[in-house]
Protein backbone atom coordinates (compact mmCIF):
# COMPACT_ATOMS: atom_id res chain seq x y z
CA UNK A 1 0.00 0.00 0.00
CA UNK A 2 1.23 3.28 -0.82
CA UNK A 3 1.31 6.37 1.58
CA UNK A 4 -0.74 8.15 -0.87
CA UNK A 5 -3.41 5.46 -0.14
CA UNK A 6 -2.89 5.69 3.45
CA UNK A 7 -3.19 9.58 4.32
CA UNK A 8 -6.65 10.84 3.76
CA UNK A 9 -6.60 14.63 4.65
CA UNK A 10 -9.32 14.89 7.57
CA UNK A 11 -12.15 17.70 6.20
CA UNK A 12 -14.84 18.91 8.40
CA UNK A 13 -18.02 18.83 6.77
CA UNK A 14 -19.11 22.76 6.87
CA UNK A 15 -21.78 24.24 8.85
CA UNK A 16 -24.73 23.99 7.35
CA UNK A 17 -25.99 27.73 7.51
CA UNK A 18 -22.52 28.36 6.00
CA UNK A 19 -23.72 27.61 2.69
CA UNK A 20 -21.71 29.65 -0.44
CA UNK A 21 -24.55 28.23 -2.77
CA UNK A 22 -27.33 30.05 -0.54
CA UNK A 23 -25.41 33.45 -1.53
CA UNK A 24 -27.56 34.22 -4.54
CA UNK A 25 -27.49 37.99 -4.86
CA UNK A 26 -25.97 40.73 -3.49
CA UNK A 27 -28.72 40.97 -0.44
CA UNK A 28 -27.99 37.07 0.06
CA UNK A 29 -24.32 37.29 0.38
CA UNK A 30 -24.61 40.36 2.62
CA UNK A 31 -26.55 38.74 4.67
CA UNK A 32 -24.24 35.40 5.13
CA UNK A 33 -21.33 38.09 5.51
CA UNK A 34 -22.59 39.41 8.26
CA UNK A 35 -23.28 36.05 10.07
CA UNK A 36 -19.84 35.15 9.56
CA UNK A 37 -18.64 38.17 11.34
CA UNK A 38 -21.07 37.84 13.92
CA UNK A 39 -19.83 34.35 14.80
CA UNK A 40 -16.24 35.76 14.52
CA UNK A 41 -16.95 38.10 16.94
CA UNK A 42 -18.22 35.97 19.47
CA UNK A 43 -14.70 34.24 19.42
CA UNK A 44 -13.31 37.70 19.83
CA UNK A 45 -11.07 37.82 22.82
CA UNK A 46 -12.72 40.23 24.60
CA UNK A 47 -16.52 39.20 23.58
CA UNK A 48 -17.71 38.37 27.30
CA UNK A 49 -16.40 42.42 28.54
CA UNK A 50 -18.08 43.37 25.82
CA UNK A 51 -21.28 41.40 26.17
CA UNK A 52 -21.09 42.75 30.22
CA UNK A 53 -20.33 46.21 29.52
CA UNK A 54 -22.41 48.78 31.79
CA UNK A 55 -24.20 51.80 29.96
CA UNK A 56 -20.87 53.78 31.19
CA UNK A 57 -18.53 51.56 30.08
CA UNK A 58 -20.31 51.29 26.32
CA UNK A 59 -20.18 55.07 26.12
CA UNK A 60 -16.69 55.31 27.79
CA UNK A 61 -15.58 53.35 24.42
CA UNK A 62 -17.19 54.90 22.37
CA UNK A 63 -15.82 58.33 23.02
CA UNK A 64 -12.21 56.18 23.21
CA UNK A 65 -12.58 55.38 19.54
CA UNK A 66 -13.33 58.84 18.49
CA UNK A 67 -10.62 60.14 20.86
CA UNK A 68 -8.56 57.83 18.68
CA UNK A 69 -9.22 59.51 15.89
CA UNK A 70 -9.11 62.88 16.62
CA UNK A 71 -5.44 62.26 17.77
CA UNK A 72 -4.21 61.23 14.22
CA UNK A 73 -5.72 64.72 13.17
CA UNK A 74 -4.16 66.98 15.64
CA UNK A 75 -1.44 65.01 16.32
CA UNK A 76 -0.24 62.64 13.44
CA UNK A 77 -1.37 64.63 10.86
CA UNK A 78 0.15 67.95 12.00
CA UNK A 79 3.49 66.43 13.07
CA UNK A 80 6.75 67.24 10.73
CA UNK A 81 6.74 64.45 8.07
CA UNK A 82 9.71 62.04 7.88
CA UNK A 83 12.06 61.92 4.37
CA UNK A 84 12.97 58.95 3.14
CA UNK A 85 15.16 56.63 0.81
CA UNK A 86 15.13 58.94 -2.27
CA UNK A 87 13.73 61.61 -1.00
CA UNK A 88 10.23 60.23 -0.12
CA UNK A 89 7.94 61.59 2.26
CA UNK A 90 6.42 59.67 4.39
CA UNK A 91 3.33 60.85 7.05
CA UNK A 92 3.64 59.80 10.84
CA UNK A 93 1.29 57.60 12.25
CA UNK A 94 -0.80 55.66 14.66
CA UNK A 95 1.12 52.80 15.43
CA UNK A 96 4.87 53.11 13.78
CA UNK A 97 8.39 52.38 15.80
CA UNK A 98 7.45 53.34 19.07
CA UNK A 99 10.42 55.28 19.60
CA UNK A 100 9.61 57.05 16.70
CA UNK A 101 6.82 57.86 18.13
CA UNK A 102 7.51 58.51 21.24
CA UNK A 103 7.33 61.75 21.81
CA UNK A 104 3.78 62.64 19.61
CA UNK A 105 2.43 59.83 21.78
CA UNK A 106 2.64 62.08 25.03
CA UNK A 107 0.81 64.52 23.24
CA UNK A 108 -1.97 62.45 22.68
CA UNK A 109 -5.34 62.08 24.41
CA UNK A 110 -5.62 58.12 24.34
CA UNK A 111 -1.83 58.40 26.21
CA UNK A 112 -3.70 60.57 28.88
CA UNK A 113 -6.44 57.95 29.18
CA UNK A 114 -4.07 55.33 29.16
CA UNK A 115 -2.02 57.00 32.26
CA UNK A 116 -5.31 57.16 34.16
CA UNK A 117 -6.59 53.76 33.65
CA UNK A 118 -6.02 51.35 36.79
CA UNK A 119 -4.01 48.34 35.38
CA UNK A 120 -4.52 46.06 37.57
CA UNK A 121 -1.51 43.55 38.16
CA UNK A 122 2.18 44.51 36.77
CA UNK A 123 3.70 41.11 36.17
CA UNK A 124 7.02 41.20 34.48
CA UNK A 125 8.93 44.28 35.51
CA UNK A 126 13.10 43.83 35.90
CA UNK A 127 13.48 45.58 39.43
CA UNK A 128 16.55 47.51 38.27
CA UNK A 129 15.36 48.88 35.33
CA UNK A 130 12.15 50.16 35.77
CA UNK A 131 12.86 54.31 36.32
CA UNK A 132 13.88 56.84 33.87
CA UNK A 133 17.61 56.56 33.72
CA UNK A 134 18.02 60.06 35.56
CA UNK A 135 16.94 58.39 38.82
CA UNK A 136 19.92 56.44 39.29
CA UNK A 137 22.30 59.33 37.77
CA UNK A 138 21.40 61.62 39.82
CA UNK A 139 21.93 59.61 43.06
CA UNK A 140 25.37 58.55 41.69
CA UNK A 141 26.47 61.79 41.70
CA UNK A 142 26.24 62.69 45.12
CA UNK A 143 28.02 59.25 46.53
CA UNK A 144 31.86 59.93 46.85
CA UNK A 145 33.03 56.14 46.36
CA UNK A 146 31.15 56.50 43.24
CA UNK A 147 33.52 55.50 40.11
CA UNK A 148 33.06 54.91 36.57
CA UNK A 149 35.55 53.05 33.76
CA UNK A 150 35.30 52.38 30.11
CA UNK A 151 36.90 49.80 28.05
CA UNK A 152 39.05 52.53 25.96
CA UNK A 153 40.20 55.98 26.44
CA UNK A 154 36.65 58.24 25.31
CA UNK A 155 39.27 60.41 23.56
CA UNK A 156 40.70 57.53 21.46
CA UNK A 157 39.25 57.33 17.30
CA UNK A 158 37.71 53.90 16.90
CA UNK A 159 39.52 52.04 14.11
CA UNK A 160 36.29 52.11 11.88
CA UNK A 161 36.26 56.24 12.54
CA UNK A 162 33.42 56.13 14.98
CA UNK A 163 33.70 58.47 18.31
CA UNK A 164 34.58 56.55 21.58
CA UNK A 165 31.95 58.51 23.24
CA UNK A 166 29.65 56.54 20.74
CA UNK A 167 31.38 52.90 21.47
CA UNK A 168 32.70 53.26 24.40
CA UNK A 169 31.16 50.35 27.12
CA UNK A 170 31.16 52.66 30.32
CA UNK A 171 30.35 50.85 34.43
CA UNK A 172 29.84 52.06 37.37
CA UNK A 173 31.13 50.69 40.61
CA UNK A 174 31.28 51.94 44.70
CA UNK A 175 34.89 51.04 45.48
CA UNK A 176 36.59 50.97 48.75
CA UNK A 177 39.25 53.49 49.45
CA UNK A 178 41.95 50.17 49.67
CA UNK A 179 40.72 48.58 46.40
CA UNK A 180 40.68 51.98 44.64
CA UNK A 181 44.67 52.64 45.88
CA UNK A 182 45.10 49.10 44.86
CA UNK A 183 44.29 49.67 41.38
CA UNK A 184 44.97 53.16 41.01
CA UNK A 185 42.99 55.82 39.41
CA UNK A 186 43.08 57.42 36.10
CA UNK A 187 41.87 59.51 33.96
CA UNK A 188 39.23 58.41 30.91
CA UNK A 189 40.06 61.58 29.04
CA UNK A 190 43.65 60.69 27.87
CA UNK A 191 44.92 59.12 25.72
CA UNK A 192 47.06 56.97 28.23
CA UNK A 193 43.98 55.31 30.05
CA UNK A 194 44.98 51.76 30.32
CA UNK A 195 41.68 50.13 29.30
CA UNK A 196 42.76 46.30 30.12
CA UNK A 197 42.50 46.94 33.75
CA UNK A 198 39.49 49.04 33.55
CA UNK A 199 40.91 51.65 36.37
CA UNK A 200 38.75 53.99 37.74
CA UNK A 201 38.00 58.20 37.49
CA UNK A 202 35.82 59.83 40.92
CA UNK A 203 32.60 60.33 39.15
CA UNK A 204 32.77 64.14 40.22
CA UNK A 205 35.71 64.61 38.18
CA UNK A 206 34.36 62.87 35.08
CA UNK A 207 31.80 65.25 35.40
CA UNK A 208 33.50 67.93 36.09
CA UNK A 209 35.97 67.68 32.96
CA UNK A 210 33.39 65.81 30.83
CA UNK A 211 32.08 69.01 28.49
CA UNK A 212 35.62 69.94 27.91
CA UNK A 213 36.78 67.13 26.54
CA UNK A 214 33.79 66.53 24.62
CA UNK A 215 33.72 69.58 23.12
CA UNK A 216 37.75 69.29 22.50
CA UNK A 217 37.05 65.40 20.83
CA UNK A 218 33.78 66.56 18.71
CA UNK A 219 33.89 70.15 18.57
CA UNK A 220 30.17 70.56 19.91
CA UNK A 221 28.76 70.93 23.51
CA UNK A 222 26.91 68.44 25.87
CA UNK A 223 26.99 67.91 29.17
CA UNK A 224 27.60 64.50 31.24
CA UNK A 225 24.11 64.17 31.99
CA UNK A 226 22.38 63.96 28.79
CA UNK A 227 25.47 61.83 27.46
CA UNK A 228 25.06 58.99 29.96
CA UNK A 229 20.95 59.38 29.55
CA UNK A 230 21.64 58.19 25.56
CA UNK A 231 24.05 56.00 26.61
CA UNK A 232 21.60 53.97 28.98
CA UNK A 233 18.55 53.94 26.63
CA UNK A 234 17.65 53.03 23.13
CA UNK A 235 17.84 55.48 20.64
CA UNK A 236 15.94 55.32 17.49
CA UNK A 237 18.24 55.10 14.57
CA UNK A 238 19.95 52.53 16.73
CA UNK A 239 17.24 50.43 16.84
CA UNK A 240 15.42 50.54 13.49
CA UNK A 241 18.64 50.61 11.41
CA UNK A 242 19.08 49.02 8.39
CA UNK A 243 21.49 46.61 9.12
CA UNK A 244 20.29 45.91 13.21
CA UNK A 245 19.16 42.84 14.14
CA UNK A 246 17.85 40.75 17.16
CA UNK A 247 21.39 39.58 17.99
CA UNK A 248 22.77 43.36 17.56
CA UNK A 249 20.02 44.76 19.70
CA UNK A 250 20.58 42.31 22.45
CA UNK A 251 24.66 43.10 22.35
CA UNK A 252 23.18 46.89 22.89
CA UNK A 253 20.44 46.27 25.91
CA UNK A 254 23.61 43.37 27.78
CA UNK A 255 25.72 46.71 27.54
CA UNK A 256 23.20 48.73 29.08
CA UNK A 257 22.45 46.44 31.62
CA UNK A 258 25.93 46.35 32.95
CA UNK A 259 26.29 49.81 32.65
CA UNK A 260 23.30 50.18 34.78
CA UNK A 261 24.22 47.39 37.02
CA UNK A 262 27.00 49.28 39.48
CA UNK A 263 24.17 52.27 39.61
CA UNK A 264 21.73 50.44 41.26
CA UNK A 265 23.69 47.71 43.70
CA UNK A 266 24.54 50.02 46.60
CA UNK A 267 22.73 50.73 49.91
CA UNK A 268 21.58 53.97 49.02
CA UNK A 269 20.60 53.89 45.49
CA UNK A 270 18.87 50.30 46.46
CA UNK A 271 16.26 51.94 49.25
CA UNK A 272 15.73 55.13 47.07
CA UNK A 273 15.39 53.46 43.92
CA UNK A 274 12.89 50.81 45.38
CA UNK A 275 10.70 54.00 46.99
CA UNK A 276 10.60 55.58 43.97
CA UNK A 277 9.63 52.64 41.78
CA UNK A 278 6.88 52.25 44.22
CA UNK A 279 5.42 55.61 43.66
CA UNK A 280 6.30 54.69 40.03
CA UNK A 281 3.57 52.41 40.18
CA UNK A 282 1.19 54.57 41.93
CA UNK A 283 1.48 57.39 39.75
CA UNK A 284 0.74 54.56 36.62
CA UNK A 285 -2.20 53.75 38.20
CA UNK A 286 -0.95 49.80 38.89
CA UNK A 287 -2.77 48.13 41.71
CA UNK A 288 -0.26 45.04 42.25
CA UNK A 289 3.26 43.99 40.82
CA UNK A 290 5.38 41.26 40.60
CA UNK A 291 9.06 42.11 40.80
CA UNK A 292 12.15 40.45 39.50
CA UNK A 293 15.32 41.40 41.31
CA UNK A 294 18.58 39.32 39.98
CA UNK A 295 20.22 37.06 42.55
CA UNK A 296 23.59 36.78 41.67
CA UNK A 297 26.87 37.45 43.66
CA UNK A 298 27.67 40.45 41.24
CA UNK A 299 24.10 41.49 41.73
CA UNK A 300 24.31 41.67 46.03
CA UNK A 301 24.17 45.03 47.15
CA UNK A 302 27.29 47.04 48.14
CA UNK A 303 27.45 49.16 51.52
CA UNK A 304 28.14 52.86 50.42
CA UNK A 305 31.74 52.93 50.93
CA UNK A 306 32.30 49.84 49.01
CA UNK A 307 33.50 47.74 51.88
CA UNK A 308 30.61 44.35 51.90
CA UNK A 309 27.85 43.44 50.18
CA UNK A 310 24.80 42.71 51.57
CA UNK A 311 23.78 38.66 51.36
CA UNK A 312 20.53 38.03 49.31
CA UNK A 313 18.12 37.69 52.21
CA UNK A 314 19.46 41.29 53.33
CA UNK A 315 18.52 42.38 49.91
CA UNK A 316 14.71 40.85 50.34
CA UNK A 317 14.18 42.68 53.73
CA UNK A 318 15.48 46.00 52.23
CA UNK A 319 12.26 45.67 49.85
CA UNK A 320 9.74 44.66 52.37
CA UNK A 321 11.27 47.36 54.81
CA UNK A 322 10.72 49.89 52.12
CA UNK A 323 7.61 48.67 50.68
CA UNK A 324 6.72 48.95 54.38
CA UNK A 325 7.71 52.01 55.04
CA UNK A 326 6.20 53.10 51.84
CA UNK A 327 2.41 52.18 53.09
CA UNK A 328 3.03 53.87 56.37
CA UNK A 329 2.02 57.32 54.21
CA UNK A 330 0.22 55.42 51.06
CA UNK A 331 -1.97 53.14 52.76
CA UNK A 332 -2.83 50.84 49.75
CA UNK A 333 -4.93 54.11 48.15
CA UNK A 334 -3.89 52.92 44.96
CA UNK A 335 -0.84 50.17 45.25
CA UNK A 336 -2.25 47.04 47.23
CA UNK A 337 0.64 44.56 46.80
CA UNK A 338 3.97 43.68 46.30
CA UNK A 339 5.73 39.86 45.35
CA UNK A 340 9.20 39.07 44.73
CA UNK A 341 9.85 36.71 41.70
CA UNK A 342 13.26 35.04 42.64
CA UNK A 343 15.52 34.97 39.35
CA UNK A 344 18.83 33.77 38.42
CA UNK A 345 21.06 33.73 35.17
CA UNK A 346 20.11 31.37 32.79
CA UNK A 347 24.01 31.22 32.20
CA UNK A 348 25.05 29.90 35.68
CA UNK A 349 25.94 26.59 35.89
CA UNK A 350 23.96 23.67 37.44
CA UNK A 351 25.66 24.42 40.81
CA UNK A 352 24.90 27.88 41.17
CA UNK A 353 20.92 26.88 40.30
CA UNK A 354 21.01 24.43 42.41
CA UNK A 355 22.18 26.89 45.30
CA UNK A 356 19.24 29.35 43.89
CA UNK A 357 16.81 26.86 43.65
CA UNK A 358 17.33 26.06 47.41
CA UNK A 359 18.06 29.74 48.35
CA UNK A 360 14.53 30.77 47.05
CA UNK A 361 12.96 27.81 48.80
CA UNK A 362 14.40 29.20 52.18
CA UNK A 363 13.05 32.37 51.37
CA UNK A 364 9.31 31.82 50.88
CA UNK A 365 9.35 29.82 54.14
CA UNK A 366 11.26 32.99 55.80
CA UNK A 367 9.47 35.53 54.00
CA UNK A 368 6.34 34.26 54.01
CA UNK A 369 3.59 35.95 51.08
CA UNK A 370 6.12 37.81 49.93
CA UNK A 371 7.86 35.00 46.90
CA UNK A 372 5.98 34.43 43.97
CA UNK A 373 7.84 31.96 41.53
CA UNK A 374 10.85 31.02 40.29
CA UNK A 375 12.68 31.81 37.19
CA UNK A 376 15.48 32.28 35.29
CA UNK A 377 16.69 35.82 33.11
CA UNK A 378 19.01 36.68 30.56
CA UNK A 379 19.37 36.05 26.67
CA UNK A 380 17.86 32.81 25.59
CA UNK A 381 19.69 32.49 22.53
CA UNK A 382 23.40 32.74 23.99
CA UNK A 383 21.95 31.43 27.67
CA UNK A 384 21.44 27.68 28.70
CA UNK A 385 18.38 26.25 27.75
CA UNK A 386 15.48 24.90 30.27
CA UNK A 387 16.11 21.09 29.56
CA UNK A 388 19.36 21.58 30.68
CA UNK A 389 17.87 22.06 34.58
CA UNK A 390 15.09 19.19 34.27
CA UNK A 391 16.80 17.25 37.13
CA UNK A 392 17.19 20.19 39.14
CA UNK A 393 13.73 21.49 38.19
CA UNK A 394 12.01 17.89 39.00
CA UNK A 395 14.06 17.80 42.42
CA UNK A 396 12.89 21.10 43.63
CA UNK A 397 8.86 20.71 42.45
CA UNK A 398 8.99 17.18 44.81
CA UNK A 399 10.91 19.43 47.03
CA UNK A 400 8.49 21.99 47.30
CA UNK A 401 5.47 19.36 47.03
CA UNK A 402 7.61 17.28 50.23
CA UNK A 403 7.51 20.62 52.26
CA UNK A 404 3.64 21.52 51.08
CA UNK A 405 4.30 24.52 49.20
CA UNK A 406 3.70 25.89 46.02
CA UNK A 407 6.27 28.08 44.24
CA UNK A 408 5.45 28.14 41.17
CA UNK A 409 7.86 28.40 37.72
CA UNK A 410 7.17 31.44 35.89
CA UNK A 411 10.04 30.98 32.76
CA UNK A 412 11.17 33.26 30.32
CA UNK A 413 10.62 31.59 27.39
CA UNK A 414 9.64 31.94 23.43
CA UNK A 415 11.28 35.08 23.31
CA UNK A 416 13.07 34.87 19.58
CA UNK A 417 12.11 34.56 16.25
CA UNK A 418 14.11 31.12 16.11
CA UNK A 419 12.42 28.19 14.89
CA UNK A 420 13.23 24.27 15.53
CA UNK A 421 15.95 25.77 17.83
CA UNK A 422 16.70 25.00 21.83
CA UNK A 423 15.29 28.90 21.91
CA UNK A 424 11.60 28.33 20.42
CA UNK A 425 12.17 24.57 22.04
CA UNK A 426 11.75 26.03 25.80
CA UNK A 427 8.65 26.78 25.33
CA UNK A 428 8.05 22.80 25.49
CA UNK A 429 9.79 22.55 28.54
CA UNK A 430 7.81 25.45 30.00
CA UNK A 431 5.05 23.28 29.31
CA UNK A 432 5.99 20.15 30.56
CA UNK A 433 7.62 21.75 34.17
CA UNK A 434 4.22 22.94 34.45
CA UNK A 435 4.81 27.16 34.14
CA UNK A 436 2.40 29.23 35.80
CA UNK A 437 3.14 31.73 33.55
CA UNK A 438 5.92 32.46 30.59
CA UNK A 439 7.32 36.16 29.89
CA UNK A 440 7.35 36.95 26.64
CA UNK A 441 6.08 33.80 24.73
CA UNK A 442 6.63 35.63 21.16
CA UNK A 443 7.32 32.16 19.52
CA UNK A 444 4.28 30.87 20.37
CA UNK A 445 1.55 30.73 18.03
CA UNK A 446 4.31 29.48 16.11
CA UNK A 447 3.45 25.88 17.85
CA UNK A 448 -0.29 25.44 17.49
CA UNK A 449 0.00 22.03 19.85
CA UNK A 450 2.16 23.92 21.97
CA UNK A 451 -0.43 26.90 22.14
CA UNK A 452 -3.64 25.05 22.88
CA UNK A 453 -2.08 23.09 25.58
CA UNK A 454 -1.20 26.41 27.30
CA UNK A 455 -4.19 27.15 26.66
CA UNK A 456 -6.16 24.35 28.29
CA UNK A 457 -4.16 24.44 31.38
CA UNK A 458 -4.27 28.35 31.92
CA UNK A 459 -0.66 29.18 31.33
CA UNK A 460 -1.03 33.19 30.96
CA UNK A 461 1.91 35.20 28.50
CA UNK A 462 3.12 38.02 29.77
CA UNK A 463 3.36 39.84 26.38
CA UNK A 464 6.27 42.78 26.36
CA UNK A 465 5.13 44.76 23.17
CA UNK A 466 7.81 47.70 23.11
CA UNK A 467 10.54 45.64 23.97
CA UNK A 468 10.19 43.09 21.68
CA UNK A 469 9.97 45.76 19.18
CA UNK A 470 12.99 47.68 20.21
CA UNK A 471 14.86 44.08 20.54
CA UNK A 472 14.20 42.78 17.01
CA UNK A 473 11.03 40.59 17.17
CA UNK A 474 8.57 42.92 15.16
CA UNK A 475 9.42 45.96 12.84
CA UNK A 476 5.92 47.76 14.32
CA UNK A 477 3.09 47.06 16.96
CA UNK A 478 0.55 45.44 14.03
CA UNK A 479 3.19 43.06 13.24
CA UNK A 480 3.17 41.17 17.00
CA UNK A 481 2.22 37.80 17.92
CA UNK A 482 -0.04 39.12 20.79
CA UNK A 483 -2.92 39.98 18.51
CA UNK A 484 -2.32 35.89 17.04
CA UNK A 485 -2.69 34.51 20.35
CA UNK A 486 -5.26 36.76 21.70
CA UNK A 487 -7.36 35.59 18.45
CA UNK A 488 -6.91 32.19 19.87
CA UNK A 489 -8.26 33.19 23.16
CA UNK A 490 -4.64 32.64 24.82
CA UNK A 491 -4.48 34.57 28.53
CA UNK A 492 -2.33 37.79 27.72
CA UNK A 493 -1.01 40.44 29.91
CA UNK A 494 0.96 43.61 29.06
CA UNK A 495 4.24 44.37 30.73
CA UNK A 496 6.85 46.48 30.55
CA UNK A 497 10.13 43.97 30.86
CA UNK A 498 12.98 46.85 31.06
CA UNK A 499 10.99 50.30 30.66
CA UNK A 500 14.45 52.30 31.52
CA UNK A 501 16.35 51.18 28.33
CA UNK A 502 13.02 51.95 26.10
CA UNK A 503 11.79 55.28 28.19
CA UNK A 504 8.43 53.49 28.59
CA UNK A 505 6.21 52.94 31.39
CA UNK A 506 3.24 50.61 31.18
CA UNK A 507 0.79 53.64 29.72
CA UNK A 508 2.82 53.20 26.81
CA UNK A 509 2.37 49.60 26.45
CA UNK A 510 -1.00 49.62 26.93
CA UNK A 511 -0.79 52.77 24.26
CA UNK A 512 1.05 50.75 21.98
CA UNK A 513 -1.67 47.55 22.29
CA UNK A 514 -4.37 50.11 21.12
CA UNK A 515 -2.02 51.14 18.21
CA UNK A 516 -1.37 47.91 16.99
CA UNK A 517 -4.57 46.72 16.31
CA UNK A 518 -7.52 48.85 14.63
CA UNK A 519 -10.58 47.36 16.35
CA UNK A 520 -8.97 47.47 19.73
CA UNK A 521 -11.57 48.26 22.36
CA UNK A 522 -11.42 49.70 26.01
CA UNK A 523 -13.13 45.86 26.67
CA UNK A 524 -9.97 44.62 25.14
CA UNK A 525 -7.93 46.62 27.43
CA UNK A 526 -10.23 45.47 30.25
CA UNK A 527 -9.71 41.67 29.70
CA UNK A 528 -5.99 42.15 29.47
CA UNK A 529 -6.47 43.84 33.55
CA UNK A 530 -8.85 40.91 34.22
CA UNK A 531 -6.30 38.64 33.47
CA UNK A 532 -3.58 40.58 34.96
CA UNK A 533 -5.27 39.48 38.19
CA UNK A 534 -6.29 36.10 37.25
CA UNK A 535 -2.78 34.75 36.78
CA UNK A 536 -0.93 36.83 39.63
CA UNK A 537 0.54 34.74 42.07
CA UNK A 538 -1.79 36.54 45.04
CA UNK A 539 -3.66 34.42 47.21
CA UNK A 540 -7.22 33.85 46.76
CA UNK A 541 -8.54 36.16 49.58
CA UNK A 542 -6.27 39.18 48.29
CA UNK A 543 -6.56 39.04 44.99
CA UNK A 544 -10.77 39.07 45.56
CA UNK A 545 -9.93 42.09 47.56
CA UNK A 546 -7.67 43.72 44.94
CA UNK A 547 -10.22 42.99 42.10
CA UNK A 548 -13.14 44.18 44.30
CA UNK A 549 -11.45 47.58 43.98
CA UNK A 550 -9.90 47.67 40.95
CA UNK A 551 -13.74 47.18 39.91
CA UNK A 552 -15.01 50.59 41.73
CA UNK A 553 -11.72 52.15 39.73
CA UNK A 554 -13.04 51.04 36.51
CA UNK A 555 -16.25 52.37 37.02
CA UNK A 556 -14.73 55.55 38.23
CA UNK A 557 -12.46 55.84 35.08
CA UNK A 558 -15.00 55.25 32.77
CA UNK A 559 -16.56 57.89 34.54
CA UNK A 560 -13.75 60.38 33.70
CA UNK A 561 -13.32 59.45 30.35
CA UNK A 562 -16.66 60.22 29.65
CA UNK A 563 -16.99 63.44 31.54
CA UNK A 564 -13.32 64.76 30.39
CA UNK A 565 -13.59 63.91 26.72
CA UNK A 566 -17.56 63.83 25.80
CA UNK A 567 -18.06 67.19 25.32
CA UNK A 568 -14.86 67.53 23.08
CA UNK A 569 -15.38 64.96 20.44
CA UNK A 570 -19.28 65.49 20.34
CA UNK A 571 -18.92 67.13 17.06
CA UNK A 572 -15.98 65.49 15.25
CA UNK A 573 -16.60 63.78 12.71
CA UNK A 574 -13.64 61.35 11.57
CA UNK A 575 -12.91 61.05 7.59
CA UNK A 576 -13.43 57.22 7.83
CA UNK A 577 -17.17 58.06 8.60
CA UNK A 578 -17.56 59.16 5.08
CA UNK A 579 -18.08 56.42 2.12
CA UNK A 580 -14.53 55.18 1.45
CA UNK A 581 -13.42 56.97 -2.26
CA UNK A 582 -11.64 53.47 -4.05
CA UNK A 583 -8.05 54.30 -3.95
CA UNK A 584 -6.65 55.49 -7.83
CA UNK A 585 -5.00 53.12 -10.07
CA UNK A 586 -1.20 54.44 -9.99
CA UNK A 587 0.18 54.23 -14.03
CA UNK A 588 0.89 50.36 -15.30
CA UNK A 589 4.20 49.71 -15.53
CA UNK A 590 4.96 47.47 -18.86
CA UNK A 591 7.68 44.87 -18.29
Amino acid sequence: MTAAAIYKPAKSPPEEWLSIDKATDEAAYDRLRNQVTDREDTLAFDFLCKTRASPDEIRANEILQLVKKLDINEVYTKAPKNIGYGGQVHDRFFGDHFLSNADLIEETKLFAISRRMPKGAHLHIHFNANLLPHVLIDIAKQMPCMYITSDIPLVRATSNGASAFDTCKIQFNILSTKLVNDTGKQNLFSTNYTEEKRHPMPIKEFFDQFPEAYLKARGESLDADTWLRNKVVFQEEEAYHLHQTAEGAWKKFNGRTQLMKGLFNYETAYKEYTTQCLQEFVDDNIQYAEIRPNFMPTNQVWKDDGSIQLPNKEIVELIIARYNLFQETHKGEVLKGLKIIYCTPRSFDDKAVKNALEECLRFHKEFPGWIAGFDLVGEEAVGRPLKDFIPLFLHFKAECKKQGVDIPFLFHCGETLDIGKHTDGNLVDALLLGSKRIGHGFALARHPYIMEQMKKRGICIEVCPISNEVLGLTPRMNGHTVYSLLANNVHCTVSTDNGTLFRSRLSHDFYQMMAGKQDMTLHGWRQLIEWSLDHSCLESDKRDEIYAAWVIMWDDFCKWIIDTYEEETKDFKPEDSKPEEPRKPQDSVKL
